[in-house]
């Protein structure tokens, strides 16, 4: 819809869909940012006004980031798509299937939540200039343009055209941070199955069981590489995320204390900070999970009925025990990796 996904395999080729890819992007969300940098530069503002834009100056920076990160990745992400579908990612039985369904579930539940929460969100924010009780003309983001936007119909047009810029920006949030979630989702629903293929490493015959562990095997390193492929899409969202979601809810946060806005503005930027809030936690928790499903993985080898095999077996499953011993993890860069513990590092310094 907003020119982020080329069809099929495809990625971006000189042709209409990146033509109109390049328009929409340019003209709906990166125009905002040129915009306020203008604002920020050539413009004498008040102090609550220029508080005010630098909410909005970060949050737009946090998604052309992303928009950035996604476009330049494109090929990579539908490479890590494809090797969803290998049959090696598959569950193989009934049990690897309802194995991997409660993580499923709360990506489900996650995605659902932002969906409820997203259209009230929006159009509160949109709306927030008329549901003011003020004498002075506002627009949902107040930015620098080169004509008068007090006369009609230019700022009907104008706040048209937020109306859409706002839209395009929230489709592109959403579903980028949705796609984040599952891929780290399904790389811990791999250690899953991973583990459960372990578990049931049976087999009287010496043979067909070292095929089996050097599949186990090759499905760790696949597991590997496709959590550093992960990885790479992920590094700059992540590290701008945290970081400008800790400036938004610290400044956020330091407008309620002033108390001087209306019962609106406060109940707008409440819900600002808990869609941060959540937008954070969401990571930290898939992140979290693979590391913890990651360390389970040399403890099912032993849970194998290794016991009655060969010595060289043996020694093959040490060596793969020492190298699983050491959890998966997504950082941002690796300057911090993604856990629970960061998500209270990051709550508590906001907070300070």
């Amino acid at each position: 819809m907003i020119g982020l996904w080329p069809k099929g395999g495809d990625v971006y080729k000189f042709n209409r869909y990146t033509l109109y890819a390049a328009v929409s992007i340019s003209f709906f969300i990166s125009a905002i940012g040129v915009l306020l940098i203008i604002d920020l530069f050539f413009v004498d503002s008040d102090f609550e006004d220029l508080e005010e834009m630098t909410l909005i100056y970060v949050a737009e920076f946090l998604v052309i980031i992303k928009v950035y990160c996604f476009m330049r990745n494109i090929k990579l992400i539908k490479h890590l798509m494809a090797t969803l579908n290998t049959d090696m990612f598959q569950p193989k039985t009934i049990q690897q299937k309802m194995l991997i369904k409660p993580a499923l579930n709360f990506w489900k539940l996650v995605y659902n939540i932002f969906t409820a929460a997203g259209g009230p969100l929006t159009s509160l924010w949109v709306f927030l200039p008329l549901l003011t009780k003020t004498k002075k003309i506002a627009l949902p983001v107040s930015v620098w343009y080169p004509y008068d936007i007090q006369a009609s119909p230019m700022y009907e047009i104008t706040y048209l055209y937020q109306i859409v810029s706002v839209f395009y920006i929230v489709v592109a949030i959403y579903n980028i941070d949705m796609l984040i979630s599952a891929l780290m989702m399904y790389t811990g629903a791999q250690c899953d199955i991973l583990c459960d293929n372990l578990r049931n490493l049976e087999d009287n015959e010496s043979r067909n069981f070292n095929r089996k562990l050097i599949d186990c095997i090759r499905h760790h390193q696949e597991i590997l590489i496709f959590a550093e492929n992960c990885n790479e899409f992920f590094n700059l969202i992540f590290l701008g995320q945290f970081f400008g979601s800790s400036v938004l809810i610290a400044l956020i946060l330091f407008r309620l204390v002033l108390n001087n806005q209306s019962y609106i503005q406060i109940f707008t930027h409440f819900l600002l900070v808990t869609f941060y809030m959540v937008q954070i936690f969401t990571y930290c928790w898939f992140g979290n999970e693979v590391q913890v499903k990651s360390r389970q993985i040399p403890y099912s080898v032993f849970e194998s009925d290794w016991v009655q095999h060969s010595l060289e077996i043996r020694k093959s499953m040490i060596i793969f025990v020492i190298r699983s011993h050491r959890p998966v993890k997504l950082s941002a860069f690796n300057l911090f990796y993604l856990s629970l513990d960061v998500y209270i590092k990051v709550i508590v310094t906001t907070r300070l």
